[in-house]
This record gives C-alpha cells, structure tokens and sequence, in this order.
C-alpha cells in the first residue's frame, strides 16, 4: 500500500507580526479587527524567492535527508503556484531542473487551490499503482501569495512556504483512502484580475463575502460530513475510531466552526502553525500532519483524518494510518 516516507516543509527563518506588514496601515479599522480574531500572530516570509524556487529547495532538501540523488525519483508531481514565473514555460520541469530530478517524469497538478494537494496525491498514488517499475514519488510546491497583499479577505493571512513530499509503495504513514470532490458553480468566489494591470495591483478578492461566509461554508459542512463517512464506512470504520484531525489553517473560527458542525476535535498542532505561519496553502495540511509526527501528537498506529477543501470550491478527505 502507497504511504508517504517522508515531508520535508521549508519554513523561512523571516516571521513577520501581521502589524507590521506593509498593508496593516491602510486596513479599516473592520478590516483590522477581523484580522486580530484568526489567532494568526504572524506569517512565515520568504522575500525574493518565488513559488517554484521554494518548491525546489524543499525538495533538494528532502532527498539530503534521506540520502536520495536525483535520479532516484521516477517522477514529481508539482501543485502548481497561483502565479508561474512565466506564461507558456513550464513551472513543472522548471523545478525538476532545480531540483535535480535528472531523470523524472515532470508535470503539475493545479487549479483547486488547497485542495491540489489532495489531488496531487491522488496522482502519485496512481502512478505508483499503474507503473510497477516505479518507486518513488515526489509532489511538491511552493506557496507564495498571488501578489503584495498578505490578507485574503475575509478569511485568512498568507504566509509563505515549501513542501516536499515523497511517497513510496511501503512508506511509514499509510495512505488507507481518499474520498474528494469538486463543484464548479464556485469556480470564481475568489479570484486576481491581472488583465492590464502591473503586479503591484494584483489583489485576492472575494467577489460574493455573503455566499462564501455562510452559502459555501454550510455546503462545506454538510460535504465534509458525506464524505467521511463514506470514507470510513469502506473501513468498516466510525469517526469514534479516527484518533486525530487535522485541517488546512485558515482561522480559529474556522477550526471552531467545524468542531461544532461535525462533533470533530482538531489537532493541537493545526492551531499551533496558524499561530505561527498563518496560512500555508496546499502546504498546511502536509505540514501539520508532519508536525503531529514530529511532535509526539501522533502515535504509530494512530488513524489521521485529514480534511482539506477550498473556496473554488473543492473537498477532501483522507485516511492516514501512522
């Protein structure tokens, strides 16, 4: 059974206070209250690095760890940026080249926000079920906010980050199952207009705060809900067996929402990397079931339900097995 044998997360040693961020001062005083109740004090940044130079390192710095060369991945799956360094060009072999994956098949999983990563995970698991041959791996991505502004009202604050992660037929935390869905009536909730516009001007939008805050966020109760018991119920399993939680890290009153919609308890260590790094992307919820691992949170042989979704709109839930 395919299962992840390592994560390797890149967090830059810069930690801002979201006080100080260049856009605090021209916040409402709305705008500045919202941000004072996510339970975000600040946010990882990593200035003049892109999105796929941050995908790079990490993964470099994946293999050192493990004592891996290049030629030892059969192919990286990259969750895409929300801005590539260029049109046309490829972001994905961009960073097969920086990384070193001399001989692996290169090409990018994108378009689902958060959410890719569950995707992105879904396809590496493929490709190791159907390419007997293979044995490695690797999916990828660097999360930097589409333009200057850090705030993504009304929901979170964007931090910057690197993941890498490596999978393997016989890797330490299982991967049991996956349930995922996706509805296209939301394609557009959030969205960059960047036609004609300099970067500088570039700004994530909400363009209905009412649909989202309350139409989205209900259909994502009830989604989340569906789909873990599907996903538990092909175990023969109930949520009374799943030892932890772990969810993407957009606020505290999002972890609070879900714990009193589903009767669920998030982990500690979704709440501690809110705390400090803000919002990660597709990275938070690799990076928290890592940091579970890492921390002493999560037991071998403890079962992990991750559940991971975004405003585009898509949902996830999948089985871990420490």
């Amino acid at each position: 059974m395919t299962g992840i044998a390592a994560v390797r997360i890149l967090l830059p040693d810069t930690r801002t206070a979201l006080t100080a961020l260049p856009e605090y001062a021209t916040l409402t005083e709305e705008d500045r209250t919202l941000v004072a109740g996510l339970g975000i004090e600040t946010v990882a940044e990593a200035p003049g690095t892109d999105s796929g130079e941050l995908a790079a390192a990490a993964v470099r710095d994946l293999l050192a760890d493990r004592g891996l060369d290049g030629r030892d991945i059969d192919a990286l799956v990259l969750v895409g940026g929300r801005v590539p360094a260029y049109f046309v060009a490829s972001e994905a072999t961009r960073v097969q080249h920086l990384a070193g994956l001399t001989r692996a098949l290169a090409f990018t999983v994108t378009d689902l926000g958060c959410a890719a990563s569950t995707g992105a995970l879904l396809t590496a698991r493929s490709l190791l079920a159907t390419t007997p041959s293979w044995s490695r791996v690797v999916i990828a991505h660097g999360c930097r906010p589409p333009g200057p502004r850090r705030l993504r009202r009304p929901v979170t604050v964007n931090g910057d980050a690197g993941m890498a992660v490596l999978l393997e037929p016989d890797g330490a935390m299982r991967v049991l199952d996956v349930e995922m869905e996706t509805d296209g009536q939301y394609w557009d909730l959030f969205r960059v207009d960047f036609r004609d516009r300099p970067p500088a001007e570039w700004a994530e939008v909400c363009t209905d705060e009412p649909r989202y805050s309350f139409r989205l966020a209900v259909e994502s109760q009830k989604r989340f809900a569906a789909l873990n018991q599907r996903l538990l119920r092909r175990s023969g399993l109930d949520m009374s067996d799943v030892d932890h939680v772990v969810m993407q890290n957009l606020s505290e009153g999002a972890f609070r929402f879900y714990e009193e919609g589903l009767g669920l308890t998030v982990a500690a260590v979704c709440r501690d990397n809110l705390r400090r790094h803000g919002h990660l992307g597709p990275v938070d919820v690799l990076a928290n079931l890592h940091g579970g691992v890492g921390s002493g949170e999560f037991a071998p042989g403890d079962l992990v339900l991750v559940m991971n979704n975004s405003p585009v709109a898509a949902w996830s839930s999948t089985l871990i097995e420490v």
